[in-house]
């Protein structure tokens, strides 16, 4: 018998905080990125001291932090071109949370 989850995307409460950080460039629409074993995914962060300290390896002035939810981070991350596949909890950068949009 075959039957529906409640709740699809078991575990991924647990994985990705309510609130997140994201850095963005607001002149050129940019938007922090990260790469880990070649998955590539917008970086967010559940503490924005973390997405600060992620700001320090960006080679662009003028970025700015800021607090979105997990949709709207996945909307984000769905609107970045190609090669980003992902939203990246990077929390950890030898250990990233990764939930693919695409």
């Amino acid at each position: 018998m075959n039957k529906t989850l409640d709740l699809p995307l078991l575990g991924l409460n647990d994985e990705f905080p309510d609130v997140l950080f994201v850095i963005h460039h607001k002149p050129t629409l940019k938007y922090g990125c990260y790469c880990h074993k070649g998955i590539f995914g917008l970086a967010c962060f559940s503490k924005e001291e973390f997405a600060l300290e992620f700001c320090e390896y960006l080679e662009l002035d003028g970025m700015i932090i800021v607090e979105v939810d997990f949709e709207q981070a996945r909307e984000i991350a769905k609107s970045r071109p190609m090669p980003v596949v992902s939203v990246m909890l990077a929390d950890t950068l030898s250990d990233p949370k990764i939930h693919y949009v695409r």
